[in-house]
């Protein structure tokens, strides 16, 4: 099992939620960390946050979706600590829309952030990585990385599209003291929901009831887990297991509550529910 102490980690998104919760608990593990979000104020408070644990840390403002800023994010980092050993891509944002609804520009919006962000940084990252024969990649996807759920097309597409990166870079890497996890969370309370960009449907269509989600701090926990095991897989909440379950045990049913959560939407643009 990986021991985390005296690791350097460099997580994107992390100035609130997921990545925000996990930077400051690999802080606790005794990590020292490098956070980069585009949001100013929300680096500032968790760089301090991560300083009231004793532990180092470099705030840096990049926009994943830009590949300068993503060079030079690692290029700082690489300059600060000498090293990175864990690498968490979770900067991501939603997009809740019909396919037939997308402009070009929404999809390359949302594939930058999304996808491209994660490419960029395992481009410039990576062969570091491969040269020291040590690390650990961890891909924050999604459950719908794994199920495909109606007015999600673009979402879905990057999210797919993490989980195999994965796992094609987990096999590729297989035997390189490099491992690699992707975690599809499902429903987590973080302001993804709140922020995602809505086109067609009600702002609230978005909003899910609280007892389906999961604290970003137990989220977390979790996904410290999984480093230290270097778990290939890590689904969090109990609605995405279910999901996946139903999915791989009976498609057909899979496709029947897609279905039926397609139609919910649509009450919910038309008014009706």
């Amino acid at each position: 099992m990986q021991q985390l102490h005296g690791k350097i980690a460099l997580i994107t998104g992390a100035a609130s939620g997921i990545g925000r919760a996990t930077a400051e608990a690999f802080a606790r593990e005794g990590t020292d960390v490098v956070i980069a979000d585009v949001n100013e104020s929300g680096l500032k408070s968790a760089a301090e946050s991560i300083r009231a644990l004793g532990r180092k840390v470099v705030p840096i403002k990049a926009d994943v979706s830009r590949r300068d800023e993503v060079e030079a994010l690692v290029k700082e980092a690489l300059a600060a600590y000498g090293r990175v050993d864990i690498l968490m891509n979770n900067a991501g944002v939603g997009l809740a829309a019909e396919i037939k609804d997308m402009e070009l520009s929404d999809w390359e919006w949302i594939m930058g952030i999304n996808l491209w962000g994660t490419i960029y940084s395992l481009h410039y990252l990576l062969p570091h990585m491969v040269q020291r024969k040590s690390g650990h990649i961890v891909n924050v996807a999604s459950g719908a990385g794994l199920c495909g759920l109606p007015i999600s097309g673009a979402y879905t597409t990057t999210k797919f599209g993490l989980v195999g990166l994965s796992e094609v870079l987990r096999t590729e890497l297989e035997g390189s003291n490099i491992g690699v996890t992707v975690v599809c969370p499902g429903v987590v309370k973080t302001n993804i929901f709140s922020a995602t960009r809505v086109k067609g449907f009600p702002q609230g269509v978005t909003q899910l009831p609280d007892y389906m989600g999961m604290s970003s701090e137990k989220a977390a926990t979790r996904i410290l887990q999984a480093v230290k095991r270097n778990e290939a897989v890590l689904v969090l909440t109990p609605f995405a297991k279910v999901t996946f379950a139903v999915k791989r045990i009976s498609p057909a049913l899979g496709r029947q509550v897609a279905r039926s959560v397609y139609k919910y939407f649509m009450k919910q643009k038309l008014g009706d529910a």
